[in-house]
Formats: structure tokens, C-alpha cells, sequence
């Protein structure tokens, strides 16, 4: 296995051949389940899923981007988030945890089009440093013992508040969430697709890998968080002009839904965090490379302005309808199937979240239904290419690819 993974890194220069190999290598870790070595350590399926979505979301920035250098930076962003997902100790997570912001800097200054990009370079930067300090202090306060992937011992309170703290910037749980729309709208589209289907899913994977620590500690602030996280983010969606902070706004939704999934320590929780960690990188990809599209060709990105897909192309007003749809939460996309039980184990703890849960539903469904009814109304007509669109079909088939949970069940 390891050879396929030296051998891909041999054509990091031509994307095809890398992509092809490293594709080998995902279906080698599906077979050589919990395969140990110096840098890598396979020790969970929901892990290899998530590398199987990273190159399954390269390959289509690799078919839609022409820009030759944006490819090798997207490829150097997978290669990173590949070492995240299996990696052997904490320090070797954290180190790649933080490599991962390189790629998507130079992305955000190299190829960002307005002057705002800087400001939200520095809005990138200063929230990295300001979370993920705090985590060197806990490493090296707890003597090592930290050297395991895995933390299931007793910390106080607060050194699991610090611990947590880096990962919930990654998340991002709302009030931490300020450089992501600033990122998403200054970034090109492949930077985007790949902010929203891999970067926040570093965040989220780390800190399944700290729920072992949270198991003896109050949880109740992240709880907190995450319940005033989905109905105050779904309200900022609901208000925003442009088409790409929208969808960033949406990404903050259903990561504050993933949190509250996760933070009940319940296997239905955790099991329906993975799903909708998959479904949200699928779904936000997709919503990402769509207005992406819809900007080079009408040099716009207002929710008010995107009109008129049916008349302009019936194919682009389908692919476009199916995936905001699925970012909804509408059956039968993995993301209806993961919130289901999220709320299923949600009710079972806390009655009062219903009504929490009633109000998320009924505003995010509303702005998703909003944008979809302008999108495709209107008699005005935009030239979108139909094969640029196409492109974007396989992720189509995954966001509704209900048999992924035969490795759960």
C-alpha cells in the first residue's frame, strides 16, 4: 500500500496520473483495514471515507480548473488532508492540521480577484495562531502523555476547553466563524470547493478524536454553542446578498448541527456526525461550484440576479435544484439520513430541543427554498455550458448515495 502512496507522490507534477494512483491507494485502505506505520494509522472506516471524499472532490476540481498551478496547490491541500485523517500521533496531526492553511493562503492571495483578500489573509492567519497556541500548551503541559492518536483520560474542565479550542476554529462553531465567509468570498472557486468539502472537515475529525476526553468533563458550553450557532447562522443566511457568503453561512449551519450531533458521546451522534460530514462536503462543494459558474459567466454573484437557469438550461436548473435540495436536507440524500438521527438521539436526551431544532429547520429550509425558486424563475437568459456543469454529476451521485451506510450498519 505504502508503494501506490510513494509512487503517486512521484507524478505530484502531472494531476491525472496523481489523482489515479492515489485513487489505487484509497481502495487499498478500504482492504488493509488498520494498517499501522510510522506516519500513518488506519484505525477508523469513518477516516477512509473521508479521504475517499477528498479525492473524489480533487477530481473534479481537476476537471473543471484550467489554471495548472491552482491544481498542484489543490493537490498539495489533499496530500496534507490525507496525512490529517491517519496520522500516528497528535503532534503529526496537529502539524498537518496546521500545514493544511498554507495551500489555501496562497490560493486566497495568489488568485482572489478583489483587495479585500488580504484582510481576510489576516483574518485566516490570526485565528489559526490565536486557537491552535493554546493546544502546543496542553501538549507539552501533560508531559507527552498525548503521544496516541486517541485521548480517553481524565483532563480538567478547562485544559479540555484549550484542547478543543484549535478544532473549533477548523469547525467552524459560530463566534469563531468570522474568517470563513471573508475566505469563502475572496477565494477562487477551487479554493472554495475545497475550503468547504475538506478544510472544515480537518476540524471536525479532530475533534472526534478528542471525544474521549469530554466524556467525564461538562460539555454544556459546546452544547450551548452549537444550539445558538444554528439558529443564528441560519438567520445571517437568510439575509445575505451575496450567492458565495450564503453557502459559507450555510457551511457554519450544519457544522453547529455536526457539533450538536457529536457532543451528545452517543454512537448514533457519532455515526451521524460522520454521514453528515460526507454529505456537507458533497453538498457545499457542489453549492460553491455552482456559483462559481454562474460568476464567470454573469460576473455577478447576487442572490437577486441569479434568475433564469430553466430558460437558459434545463440540465444546470436540475443539478442546481437536486443539490440545494440536498443541502436542505431532503430525502433521500445522506444529509436527510444523518440529520435524522442526530435529531433522533437529540430528542432522546433533551426534550426542549425540539422547539431549538423546529426553528433551525424552518429558517434553513426557507433560504434554501429562497435561493432555488430565484434561481431557476426568470425570463432573462444566461449562457452556462452544460459541460461545465456535467462535471459536476458524480458529486451529484455521492450526495444521494444512501448505500455508503452499509459500512456502518
Amino acid at each position: 500500500m505504502l508503494e501506490f502512496f510513494i509512487f503517486s507522490c512521484y507524478f505530484f507534477f502531472e494531476p491525472f496520473f496523481f489523482f489515479l494512483f492515489m485513487v489505487i491507494f484509497g481502495f487499498f485502505m478500504l482492504n488493509n483495514y488498520a494498517w499501522g506505520g510510522y506516519f500513518f494509522f488506519l484505525d477508523s472506516f469513518s477516516f477512509i471515507l473521508l479521504v475517499i471524499m477528498s479525492l473524489f472532490i480533487l477530481g473534479i476540481v481537476l476537471l473543471s480548473e484550467k489554471n495548472n498551478m491552482l491544481l498542484l496547490l489543490s493537490e498539495s491541500l489533499v496530500f496534507v488532508c490525507i496525512f490529517f485523517f491517519i496520522p500516528s500521533n497528535v503532534i503529526m496531526m496537529y502539524m498537518f492540521f496546521e500545514l493544511s492553511m498554507f495551500p489555501i493562503l496562497v490560493m486566497i492571495l495568489g488568485y482572489g480577484s478583489q483587495i479585500e483578500k488580504i484582510n481576510s489573509a489576516y483574518y485566516l492567519i490570526f485565528y489559526a495562531a490565536f486557537c491552535s497556541f493554546p493546544f502546543l500548551f496542553v501538549y507539552l503541559k501533560s508531559f507527552f502523555y498525548f503521544t496516541l492518536v486517541y485521548f480517553d483520560f481524565n483532563l480538567s474542565w478547562e485544559m479540555i476547553f484549550i484542547l478543543s479550542l484549535s478544532f473549533m476554529m477548523k469547525f467552524p462553531v459560530y463566534f469563531l466563524h468570522l474568517w470563513l465567509p471573508k475566505a469563502h468570498v475572496e477565494a477562487p472557486t477551487t479554493a472554495s470547493m475545497l475550503l468547504a468539502g475538506l478544510l472544515l472537515k480537518l476540524g471536525t475529525a479532530g475533534f472526534m478524536r478528542i471525544l474521549g476526553s469530554l466524556n467525564f468533563s461538562h460539555n454544556n458550553i459546546w452544547m450551548i454553542l452549537a444550539f445558538l450557532g444554528m439558529i443564528l447562522a441560519a438567520f445571517c443566511c437568510v439575509f445575505q446578498s451575496d450567492a458565495k457568503a450564503l453557502a459559507a453561512y450555510s457551511s457554519i449551519t450544519h457544522m453547529s448541527f455536526l457539533l450538536m450531533a457529536i457532543i451528545f458521546l452517543l454512537m448514533t451522534g457519532k455515526t451521524s456526525g460522520v454521514i453528515l460530514m460526507l454529505a456537507h462536503g458533497y453538498t457545499s462543494t457542489l453549492m460553491f461550484y455552482l456559483v462559481g459558474e454562474f460568476y464567470h459567466v454573469s460576473s455577478s454573484r447576487m442572490v437577486y440576479y441569479m434568475n433564469s437557469f430553466f430558460s437558459s438550461g434545463t440540465i444546470v436548473a436540475i443539478v442546481f435544484a437536486v443539490v440545494f435540495l440536498s443541502n436542505s436536507g431532503t430525502p433521500p440524500s445522506l444529509s436527510f439520513i444523518a440529520e435524522f438521527t442526530a435529531i433522533t438521539s437529540a430528542l432522546s436526551l433533551m426534550k426542549f430541543s425540539f422547539w431549538i431544532l423546529f426553528v433551525y429547520f424552518f429558517v434553513a429550509f426557507y433560504y434554501s427554498i429562497y435561493l432555488l425558486t430565484s434561481a431557476v424563475m426568470g425570463k432573462s437568459f444566461v449562457n452556462m455550458s452544460i459541460w461545465n456543469v456535467g462535471f459536476s454529476v458524480p458529486i451529484v451521485f455521492m450526495m444521494y448515495n444512501i448505500f455508503w451506510m452499509s459500512i456502518f450498519f
